[in-house]
């Protein structure tokens, strides 16, 4: 499993930072974390989307959006290929936080959703 992190982030947010909380809670589900430079077949990853609007009276509204990608083909016709495609999302809450503390909402956010991918994946990958 490869782990992206989108940018840009909202400020205070660090892409290193997110990439390695997800990587470590992947890991300690037993998920195998693929390094720099591996990409089996049909790129696989848990992509990671982090949006916050403008601060407003001392307050944002945070966006956490956890899903998988991969590259797909139709079978009936495997010359065409679809260059990423959605096949997991998590259910994303939009949340209204404190600016001072949008880091440590997100990353609650970002667990709760990686929580759910882990049971989704041990669901169908027994």
């Amino acid at each position: 499993m490869r782990v992206a992190v989108e940018e840009p982030l909202p400020r205070g947010l660090s892409r290193d930072s997110i990439k390695q909380s997800v990587e470590a809670q992947l890991r300690a589900a037993g998920i195998k974390v693929l390094g720099l430079g591996d990409f089996p077949t049909g790129d696989p990853h848990l992509r990671v989307v982090i949006t916050a609007s403008a601060e407003r009276s001392g307050l944002l509204a945070a966006d956490v959006q956890l899903d998988f990608v991969q590259i797909v083909f139709l079978r009936r016709n495997p010359q065409v290929t679809f260059n990423r495609a959605q096949t997991w999302k998590a259910d994303a809450q939009v949340a209204l936080v404190p600016a001072a503390q949008l880091a440590r909402d997100v990353q609650r956010e970002l667990a709760r959703q990686v929580d759910q991918f882990i049971a989704d994946y041990r669901a169908v990958n027994g």
